[in-house]
């Protein structure tokens, strides 16, 4: 009831308050010769033709425009008997304030409009704990992502191209991204071409952003023009690599009603669009420097028609041809085979501005992706078999900006106390949906696996002995029935067979022919295949996967055994209001978000196994009280021998087995043997099986949330108490979980004023995030026990120490039968019999025989597995965290300022935060199992930065920044040691780091043909953990949690970026060569972005592990200290090369042409980003040359084969950075 109601006051509030993504522009207009300010004079912004706000100046000259959309604007001033002056493409960024002053020059040329080109600022006074990219500069670096982009600012951290960025020593996960003010979930999906600008905000984070400790990415899409205009663009690798990377871009916005002016033209737009999209065929989105090995095609062609080979001694039978490869046998090739990805995505945004006060914007996103992942386990033999995914994410919103107040020059508006008042509403609903499917089989889970049809033979085993009649008491001596035995088993197969996989069945059944070797059953040396049990795991059987290749990689035929689909929907409500009271600008705002998850997978192959299992197992038994006698029907005379028929058992059938008699058409009681595997997949449905079947007692087929068990998509919300308790009209268990519904709310207030060029922004945001589920009351137990304060007959008769108070869990000798006490415990405090407090609770399990036993108040339930979640779970406890948000900067000179900020800042729990009910349904057969923890608390981080920056020149400056990071309450694994029923792992707010640093940037403007961005970041990056699972290892050898900080795993030491942009301008500003008369350069140039940064932290190991074989559990040996050794430097270059062209197809009509290049790693540097722990090196672990390791060698079946393999295999493409890549593009704007 609680939270309906609050979802009502959430709404309430959202038609009462208003959210911004919005920009300030402020500045002065002053008279050019005597530099008095001009009161009254109108300024008013542009953009595409469109007037879109304006204001007039003060008694002081100033004036202020706000809320801009982020964008590059024209900005006009005018006054009575002064020149019109125009700034053309002044940057306004969201949540800043762009300063820029106009000078206006009396009685010259009253007729003609001054055009000022804008001069992006070398010291952004309101950005300057991160930067902002515009389109023309997106557009010029050589890489088309967004992280990337971003991690050209100082103090980001990338591993390479296109990879996921740490901001300041933050883990991955702790940056947020938005589009358009949106949180985005799933992928960004803006295309290039509609993107204005991207923000980045690495600290000083303003009140109005919340939910992350690392720091922003903001992607702003361009929006429409008063004119029609289009574009589109054509990139390619096809020339120049295996990679065949190939993109369509188009755009095109423009008006589609325009206001009428007073004289009857056309005027401004009323209603305007804008749209973008990108359609992408890419081969190999990730390549690696080193190519990838296969084998060759002729022989896996030969490896599939013959996979086995007669073992030297027969009656092994036979081994795999796929062992006794040669260094022939294989190629390298530059591209991964089947990696395909294909992608398309579309922008757009409707603008609809009726007023010059009132503003609504309707846009949406829409992005599809279909590929076969890589998997490194098939490369080798089995790339055709790659998995198919895909994903669909679309995003809608709808804003309105509405102001008050007249925008008219006079004295009562430019002198009033209150000014720029305006309020937004914006609403967003983002949808993503995701499958993960073998590509032919898709969702059809029976045909997963499928090999063909397999008939058994059987006849009934007999012995000597006697039989009673138990109706008659007649007793029969001879031959009796002792069992059914099987005596062929044939393979055939038909139309739903998995070929790569029948192709092992096949030659089995023909070698075994062949070499006429023997059954377990029957016969000796005849060759024929009587039982299951002759295909030793090498002819397949349905659900059956092919051995692999020395455990280095999966053999041809090797399937991806997993069907999935699901769904992230995230709907969200926001709300600002804003207000300049003199030279204050206060802000406040409100945001609700719900959002809700649900997941539906299985591994399909496993249900054969399963039907295998649940069929038939309740006529397995004869019905010995009812013999049947064989009698000869002429003359009556016992023939010495008795049958049985098969006994039916009710209470062992399955439900399966049930459903699958009355779909094949027989009696639910009826006693036939059936052979699953001789059925087609047409004959079975996942609905036939029961929830707890598929659950399989712990070892569960399916994983699942928000869809019921069999994958369809619930239409009501289950309770636990559902799960535990609930069943259908037969009795089974319907085991519904909840799609996962967490709820954020937030709001804040801010100042944030400028007094001359001094900046203040003070802020309050408050957080509330609810995991709206239950969770465990007590962490330590699954079922209700009493504590010391309760009163039993056995409590009243023991002798309760004094130091032992009521609260506290009572542990006894025998959970079922207690005869003492043998400790008790204290939320995590544990103390033994005595009162004395002990740090381990395995003392308490030692006093009872081993195993931690609470005192129960129903053990009786508890041994039937019997969960009472009325008492044992609790309601999820809202967190609600207040967090200050400090910021200044002001000059200590004209060319020089101090900047400071401090900001608490929180994160809801970024994963393993769901409740799974399954895991408290098994959880004491799971001893040990990593289970979520429905009750995390959100990460921290305090955050503090001191800055100064100062103008070298008039065209160069230079910042400098100490920052500091205390980070606080981040996720980790832990051990929950004297858990009942069973010890667990599971997460908890435990980690903690800090990070310290200082950046270096340097800007310089176009100076020349040269402009150039350079930062250099000393960063020291030191925690507990480096991610949500980096101390699983040691806790899982039952050690405590690390408590002292070592280096985290991207911490990057040294980190140095440059971006130079070399440019030929045209006309008069052209100076570059001249040929036959012509400025061949004219509008030509190259950016070029270098990288460089000193390796990364790993852990040294001091013994030989077997690295890259998959399943070998080797443990390793730490050698020095954790994260004590470092990775070489990295050291990059991208670049990009182009010429524009103008094309004049009439005098008013023109279209530009641009041709480029884009080379990613410019000089094809192998930069290692991993190495083996062992040796330090990225293609050798050790294993193949360490004498420990030569027995085991060479027992395999081809000793020299496994060490070609190995020597492959070990040589991972992934530890290495992306090769050198070369793009050529056109681009046509009309």
């Amino acid at each position: 009831m609680f939270k309906k109601i609050y979802s009502i006051v959430a709404l309430v509030c959202f038609s009462t308050f208003a959210f911004a993504q919005t920009g300030t522009l402020k500045g002065v207009i002053l008279d050019l010769m005597t530099g008095e300010p001009i009161p009254f004079a109108n300024v008013v912004i542009e953009k595409g033709g469109n007037q879109l706000a304006g204001t007039t100046t003060d008694f002081d000259g100033k004036y202020t425009i706000k809320p801009i959309e982020p964008g590059n604007y024209n900005v006009q001033a005018t006054f009575v008997g002064y020149q019109t002056v125009e700034i053309t493409g002044v940057v306004i960024s969201a949540n800043k304030i762009t300063f820029q002053d106009l000078k206006l020059q009396e009685g010259v040329a009253l007729g003609e409009i001054k055009i000022i080109e804008y001069k992006k600022p070398l010291l952004d006074q309101d950005n300057l704990s991160g930067e902002t990219k515009t389109a023309e500069e997106i557009v010029a670096l050589p890489t088309r992502s967004v992280a990337s982009v971003a991690s050209t600012t100082a103090g980001i951290y990338q591993k390479d191209e296109g990879d996921a960025v740490n901001m300041r020593g933050s883990r991955e996960n702790a940056t947020s991204y938005y589009v358009d003010g949106i949180k985005v979930r799933g992928a960004i999906g803006v295309p290039t071409s509609g993107i204005e600008q991207i923000t980045v905000v690495t600290g000083g984070l303003p009140a109005q952003y919340g939910d992350a400790t690392g720091g922003i990415i903001s992607v702003t899409t361009k929006g429409p023009s008063n004119k029609f205009f289009g574009g589109i663009e054509l990139e390619s690798s096809s020339l120049f690599d295996k990679y065949n990377y190939n993109l369509l871009g188009f755009g095109l916005s423009g008006p589609i009603l325009k206001k009428r002016n007073a004289d009857g033209t056309k005027g401004s737009s009323v209603i305007g669009y804008f749209l973008s999209g990108e359609l992408r065929n890419v081969d190999d989105t990730d390549p690696s420097a080193i190519g990838r090995w296969k084998v060759k095609d002729n022989v896996l062609k030969d490896l599939q028609a013959n996979p086995f080979r007669i073992a030297p001694n027969a009656s092994a039978g036979f081994l795999s041809n796929s062992d006794f490869l040669t260094e022939n046998d294989f190629e390298n090739v530059q591209a991964k085979l089947n990696s395909n990805e294909r992608r398309f995505n579309i922008s757009g945004k409707l603008d609809f501005k009726p007023t010059n006060t009132t503003f609504l914007s309707l846009g949406g996103t829409y992005y599809a992706r279909k590929s076969r992942d890589f998997s490194g386990w098939r490369s080798m033999f089995s790339y055709a078999n790659n998995r198919e995914s895909s994903q669909t994410t679309y995003r809608l919103f709808g804003k309105l900006t509405q102001k008050f107040g007249s925008q008219e020059a006079d004295e009562e508006n430019s002198s009033a106390t209150i000014k720029n008042a305006f309020f937004t509403i914006q609403g967003d609903y983002t949808n993503n949906k995701y499958t993960f499917v073998d590509s032919d089989h898709q969702f059809d889970l029976f045909k997963y696996g499928y090999v063909g049809e397999f008939k058994t033979f059987k006849r009934n085993i007999y012995n000597g002995g006697s039989a009673v009649d138990s109706s008659t008491g007649i007793i029969y001596t001879g031959q009796i029935h002792s069992g059914w035995g099987d005596t062929l088993y044939t393979f055939d197969e038909n139309k739903y067979t998995n070929v790569d996989l029948a192709n092992y069945t096949r030659a089995y059944y023909q070698m075994f022919s062949d070499y006429g070797l023997s059954s377990f059953v029957g016969a000796e040396n005849d060759g024929i295949i009587r039982t299951a049990a002759d295909l030793r795991g090498q002819g397949l059987r349905n659900g059956d996967l092919p051995a692999s290749v020395y455990s280095l990689y999966g053999n041809h035929g090797t399937m991806y055994n997993g069907s999935a689909k699901q769904e992230n929907t995230q709907t969200t409500f926001k709300a600002a209001g804003s207000a300049d009271i003199k030279d204050h600008e206060l802000s406040f705002g409100f945001e609700f978000e719900q959002r809700d998850d649900s997941y539906w997978g299985m591994g399909p192959m496993g249900m054969w196994g399963l039907m295998r299992q649940l069929t038939n197992k309740h006529i397995l038994q004869r019905d010995l009280s009812n013999p049947n006698p064989v009698i000869d029907e002429l003359t009556g005379v016992y023939q010495d021998t008795v049958n049985y028929d098969r006994l039916y058992v009710a209470e062992e059938q399955s439900w399966f087995d049930r459903n699958l008699r009355e779909n094949l058409g027989l009696q639910v009681d009826n006693r036939e043997y059936i052979n699953i595997d001789q059925l087609s997949p047409e004959e079975f449905d996942i609905r036939m099986f029961s929830p707890d079947e598929l659950l399989n007692s712990g070892s569960s087929l399916v994983y699942y949330f928000g869809y019921d068990i069999h994958g369809n998509k619930l239409s009501s919300n289950p309770t636990l108490k559902d799960f535990f308790e609930k069943k259908d009209a037969n009795g089974n268990y319907l085991r519904e979980i909840a799609s996962f519904q967490p709820i954020y709310t937030a709001g804040y207030i801010q100042d944030k004023f400028a007094i001359d060029d001094l900046i203040f922004n003070i802020g309050l945001r408050i957080d509330r995030y609810d995991a709206n589920q239950k969770v465990l009351g007590d962490k330590y137990l699954l079922h209700e026990a009493y504590t010391a304060g309760n009163t039993t007959d056995f409590l009243n008769s023991a002798d309760i120490p004094s130091t032992i108070g009521n609260d506290f869990v009572v542990y006894v000798d025998d959970a079922s039968n207690p005869s003492s006490i043998v400790g008790y415990r204290d939320n995590e405090t544990w103390y033994n019999a005595e009162g004395l407090q002990i740090s381990d609770p395995l003392l308490v399990a030692e006093a009872a025989g081993g195993q931690i036993q609470p005192y129960l108040v129903n053990p009786e339930g508890a041994s039937a597995g019997e969960v009472d979640v009325d008492n044992v779970f609790e309601d999820y406890e809202p967190e609600t965290i207040f967090m200050p948000r400090i910021a200044f900067s002001f000059p200590i000179s004209d060319e020089a300022q101090f900047f400071a900020h401090y900001d608490v800042l929180t994160q809801r729990p970024p994963q393993s935060n769901r409740l799974e009910p399954v895991d408290y349904l098994f959880m004491a057969d799971r001893v040990g199992a990593l289970l979520n923890n429905p009750d995390l608390k959100s990460e921290k981080t305090v955050d503090y930065e001191l800055g100064f920056a100062k103008t070298l020149s008039l065209r160069s400056a230079l910042k400098i920044s100490a920052f500091y990071k205390e980070l606080r309450d981040m996720i980790q694994v832990v051990n929950v040691l004297g858990a009942y029923p069973a010890q667990y792992l599971t997460y908890g707010n435990i980690d903690f780091g800090t990070v310290k640093g200082m950046s270096v940037n340097f800007d310089l403007r176009r100076t020349g043909n040269v402009s150039m961005t350079a930062n250099y970041t000393l960063q020291f990056a030191d925690g507990t953990g480096s991610s949500a699972s980096s101390g699983q290892s040691l806790v899982n050898t039952g050690q405590p949690n690390l408590r002292t900080t070592i280096p985290l795993a991207f911490d990057q030491r040294h980190a140095i970026s440059a971006s130079v942009d070399y440019r030929y301008g045209q006309g008069k500003d052209y100076n570059g060569p001249v040929l036959f008369g012509k400025n061949i350069l004219a509008n030509a140039g190259a950016n070029m972005v270098l990288s460089a940064g000193s390796g990364t932290p790993y852990s040294k190991q001091s013994n030989i592990t077997q690295e890259a074989a998959s399943g070998i559990n080797d443990r390793s040996t730490l050698e020095g200290s954790l994260n004590g050794s470092r990775l070489p430097w990295q050291f990059r270059i991208s670049a990009k090369f182009n010429k524009e062209f103008e094309i004049k197809w009439t005098d008013k009509k023109k279209s530009n042409v641009n041709l480029y290049v884009q080379i990613q790693n410019l000089l094809n540097a192998k930069n290692i980003i991993s190495v083996y722990r062992a040796t330090g090196n990225p293609e050798d672990d050790g294993y193949l040359t360490s004498s420990a390791a030569q027995n085991a060698i060479n027992a395999q079946n081809s000793p020299d084969s496994f060490r070609y393999l190995y020597s492959l295999a070990v040589n991972n493409p992934n530890n290495y950075s992306l090769p050198r890549m070369i793009r050529a593009g056109l681009s046509f704007e009309f």
